[in-house]
């Protein structure tokens, strides 16, 4: 059985800007690491402020969404509102929300003039007819990609506008349902599809396919793999390493390529820096680096899950550190964030029903197992991986 990691009493500092309330808040959010402040000036604070500091929003399946506080009262429900149908997917950028709806439409919530965020008042965007689903968003630099059946829109969340739409697959059938983003690449996964997609992220040019089932088959075996689809179910971009989780329980690492990272914060005197220009405004963007799939170095996790991998989840901190753990600058790390603080190890886990260990195999495979126990569904499993980033 893998080893699973007890959560210990780490601190971690969040961070809401240089705005007054941070000198009251500051005890608290160290959580125990400095004495914090009286409960009346907590209290006081909290109502005052309400949702101008950071939360936390949960999208539910009857199309109700809930914003809660991630700095204190969690259980308290701030603002809430409910949509025309399911919630599928929600993400942040540029100071709004956008939430994607499964009748096809995404809402984009911002601010009011107080600071707290305003439900009453939202904004639609309608990217096709309803019978189809915006099964994934995610955000890539200051633009929010929408995987909508085999097509992915590119949605300006200033302009609330799309402002571009590329097709990924040929056959209009086929759904878009990952997308994972680092530097100047999105990975893109089809459903029922084996294979990956790599596409720019300014010029959302084709760079690189990448088929897993050979991998997959490697490790099952063809003769037990038999006629099931080799299908990806989970996909993450962590500690410069692409994750990819299949519907067949299997684990893929695969290490990516940083050919024009700037290392250490510098480039060498007279080097051409390219850059890429938003075409609705004046905003210019350096290019970073392409993050190719370097396939030959692929790892295959001996650990992995019975049923499909439902998700992946990457979080810092280990062994006694904590998000606060720093680490120089001039150890580069593949991350999505412009934060200063870089933890020295990450962990990454994986989420599905049952467990199992392909050096083994599965005790089932004899065929004496009642069948009626068959029927029964797995306990889920967390399996964790200590991960150390990258270094020069």
């Amino acid at each position: 059985m893998p080893t699973f990691i007890q959560s210990r009493s780490c601190c971690q500092i969040v961070k809401f800007g240089k705005n007054a309330i941070n000198k009251h808040m500051e005890g608290l959010l160290k959580d125990g690491v400095s004495p914090a402040p009286t409960d009346n000036e907590i209290n006081e604070e909290l109502e005052k402020a309400s949702s101008v500091l950071p939360t936390m929003w949960l999208g539910a399946q009857n199309g109700c969404i809930f914003v809660h506080s991630a700095v204190a009262h969690w259980k308290r429900c701030l603002h809430s509102i409910k949509l025309k149908d399911s919630v599928l997917s929600i993400v942040h950028v540029r100071g709004r929300v956008l939430c994607a709806v499964a009748d096809c439409t995404v809402a984009i919530f911002r601010r009011g003039t107080d600071g707290q965020w305003d439900l009453g008042r939202y904004h639609v965007v309608d990217l096709g007819p309803p019978q189809h689903s915006i099964r994934c968003l995610i955000a890539v630099h200051n633009k929010v990609w929408c995987g909508y059946k085999n097509r992915i829109h590119v949605l300006d969340p200033g302009t609330m506008a799309v402002q571009k739409s590329l097709d990924v697959h040929p056959r209009k059938e086929s759904h878009v349902r990952q997308m994972a983003w680092v530097g100047d690449g999105v990975w893109v996964s089809i459903r029922l599809d084996s294979t990956l997609r790599l596409y720019h992220a300014h010029t959302y040019q084709h760079l690189q396919d990448v088929d897993i089932e050979p991998y997959v088959s490697k490790m099952l075996g063809a003769g037990k793999l038999g006629f099931s689809f080799v299908r990806i179910t989970a996909l993450l971009i962590s500690c410069s390493r692409l994750w990819i989780g299949t519907g067949n329980g299997v684990i893929i690492s695969v290490p990516l390529s940083e050919v024009g990272v700037n290392v250490g914060g510098s480039r060498v005197p007279g080097s051409v820096v390219r850059v890429f220009a938003d075409p609705t405004s004046s905003h210019l963007t350096p290019a970073t680096f392409i993050p190719y799939c370097s396939m030959q170095h692929a790892q295959l996790s001996f650990h992995g899950h019975r049923d499909a991998v439902k998700f992946f989840v990457s979080v810092p901190g280990c062994g006694g550190m904590s998000a606060a753990t720093t680490v120089p600058m001039t150890s580069p790390v593949i991350e999505n964030n412009n934060e200063n603080e870089k933890p020295m190890s990450m962990l990454v886990m994986s989420g599905g029903e049952g467990y199992i260990d392909f050096r083994v195999g599965d005790d089932d495979d004899d065929g004496s197992a009642d069948p009626k126990s068959t029927l029964k569904s797995d306990p889920s499993y967390l399996i964790v991986w200590q991960v150390t980033p990258p270094s020069t």
